[in-house]
């Protein structure tokens, strides 16, 4: 029978969400008689959940050292979640119901289904991107984005604009990791832009 253990699985989570499961963790632990000593201080998790949180706000909207802020905060936080849930894992040996109370997921847990807002796939042919956002009422318009580094490109390359919520992006490098985000336009404006979501081109 295959032992059960903690999934990682936050680590695709958006910047909202992880924040979230971070703060609820340290709820489901602080207190709890499982977990006496954490490997890693609860109070550090709240430092480095509330930190990502602050570097996000001030990406939205900001330049490239903003967003290079925002993804050692995100790094810095997944990386403390990673030895919590290995702390996790060494106390639970195997218990379901301990490994749960911690607020981690198991590999019997899956995550409830959220429909993502913005979704990034692998299309037909070689070097090719399928682009879809839920659609926004009003949106006239829709801005497509990529580059290969959201820390230290030179800038984003405007990858098209639609008049619908999807776009295919053609002509990637094949075995190259590309980042691309998405804004709408409404007569009232353009919207922020949205959190870049990395993928291989194949």
């Amino acid at each position: 029978m295959r032992k059960i253990k903690v999934v990682f699985s936050f680590t695709h989570l958006a910047v909202s969400l992880l924040v979230e499961f971070a703060r609820n963790m340290v709820v489901k632990m602080t207190g709890n008689p499982n977990f006496t000593e954490p490997d890693v201080p609860l109070d550090t998790i709240t430092t480095a959940a509330t930190t990502l949180e602050t570097k996000f706000n001030a990406a939205q909207g900001g330049g490239k050292q903003q967003t290079a802020d925002m993804h050692q905060a995100r790094i810095a936080l997944e990386d403390l979640l990673h030895k919590e849930a290995s702390y996790v894992d060494r106390i639970a040996n195997g218990n379901e119901p301990i490994i749960l109370s911690s607020g981690y997921n198991t590999s019997k847990q899956p995550l409830p289904a959220k429909r993502p807002s913005f979704t990034v796939t692998n299309g037909n042919h070689e070097g090719e991107i399928l682009l879809k956002h839920k659609a926004e009422k009003n949106a006239k318009s829709w801005a497509w984005q990529y580059c290969t580094d959201p820390i230290t490109a030179t800038g984003w390359i405007q990858a098209g604009i639609s008049t619908q919520a999807t776009f295919t992006v053609t002509g990637l490098m094949p075995g190259t990791k590309y980042w691309f985000r998405a804004a709408h336009v409404k007569p009232s404006g353009m919207s922020e832009w949205c959190e870049p979501i990395a993928k291989y081109a194949v």
